[in-house]
């Protein structure tokens, strides 16, 4: 096993577009990396570098104590697993799994060893070793991909996007597996995803990408609780961040475009007073009370949501609505209460309010 560095590692096209600005992180030796961004933003680009598939502009990719900027991808000892299964039709499952070993001259007892163990690691019944991917189910080609990548018993394993074309119940399925043989195996992975939730559930370790740069590096929790960007705080998070509009009237107050104020909590003593900023609310942080009634010291007064739609999801509902002039969600719980009316009080704690300059978009 190894760890894998990148070093300032850029990608630039013919013609002159940008794909890679300058991205430096490190997967620790064992680690769950997952390089997460919308579409477009360069994370399978980055991946696919990292593979050899793609050549490197500028920059140093290590894998272990090797630069492998130079060397093919079947020297790089990883194993990558896509996102269309990449499965030869016409050869057995057996033999997909094993075609990889064949091709190093692996000894035939050897290959058998290693196909069962990893058949028997992903609960692939020896009934399906004999069968074409043809008649295999979604979920079983997946397997049959991890298996082939397994066999090989490489330094680094590298996802890309492996889950995207199966239903929402087996992708939730797939994401338990797949920590659950990492964590085994103790191998360095990469993987790429654009769905937030499939980031945060997976991962030791985040790496936010947007428009080819990295936005934000850490743990999960950490980017989800101290978002470094408005782009981190409304990227992660189902139902993502709330964002509020206003100016910094003192260290402890914003006062919103609508006139009303929230109570902030944090070290905004060097901002300047009058300082336009953005206000960060996570949905399930707001509270929602009767309008007028008596609120505790550090929340915010007289704010009042007009609610717009319901979503019932059983375990909770989200109530959609305007607040200050711009778009609100607030998380609620299932037995709780909502007035009949249209219009709701929402409070807000101090220490829920996440402030981002408004020209910046930095945390402050």
């Amino acid at each position: 096993m190894a760890d894998v560095q990148l070093a300032e590692v850029k990608k630039i096209y013919p013609g002159g577009f940008t794909a890679i600005h300058g991205v430096s992180f490190v997967v620790p030796d064992g680690g769950f990396c997952v390089l997460v961004g919308p579409s477009g933003c360069g994370k399978s680009t980055l991946l696919r570098m990292i593979a050899g598939l793609e050549t490197i502009t500028s920059g140093d990719i290590r894998i272990g104590e090797r630069v492998v900027n130079q060397l093919e991808p079947t020297e790089r000892d990883i194993a990558m697993v896509f996102q269309n299964y990449a499965l030869y039709p016409h050869m057995s499952v057996y033999d997909n799994m094993a075609y990889g070993l064949r091709n190093l001259k692996t000894p035939k007892s050897e290959i058998e060893s290693r196909v069962a163990e990893a058949a028997q690691i992903l609960e692939l019944d020896t009934a399906l070793l004999s069968r074409k991917p043809r008649q295999l189910s979604g979920g079983q080609r997946q397997r049959v991909a991890m298996g082939r990548a397994i066999v090989r018993k490489p330094k680094v394993f590298l996802f890309d996007e492996p889950l995207s074309n199966l239903d929402a119940k087996l992708r939730v399925q797939m994401r338990i597996e797949i920590r659950r043989l990492q964590r085994r195996l103790q191998t360095t992975t990469i993987y790429v995803t654009h769905d937030q939730v499939e980031a945060m559930t997976l991962a030791d370790m985040l790496v936010v990408l947007n428009a080819g740069r990295t936005e934000q590096i850490g743990a999960p929790l950490e980017l989800y609780e101290r978002p470094a960007t408005l782009f981190v705080a409304g990227f992660l998070g189902s139902p993502p961040m709330n964002f509020l509009k206003g100016t910094l009237e003192s260290p402890a107050t914003v006062r919103l475009d609508d006139g009303t104020a929230i109570a902030c909590e944090g070290a905004y003593a060097a901002v300047p007073r009058g300082a336009r900023v953005v206000a960060g609310v996570r949905p399930e942080r707001a509270i929602v009370r009767p309008l007028g009634e008596g609120l505790a010291k550090g929340l915010a007064k007289g704010l009042a949501m007009k609610v717009d739609l319901i979503e019932e999801l059983g375990v909770g509902r989200l109530v959609h609505g305007q607040l200050a002039g711009a778009p609100m969600t607030v998380a609620i719980g299932p037995d709780q209460q909502l007035p009949a009316s249209e219009t709701i009080g929402i409070s807000i704690p101090a220490d829920a309010v996440h402030l981002f300059d408004a020209e910046s978009r930095k945390r402050l």
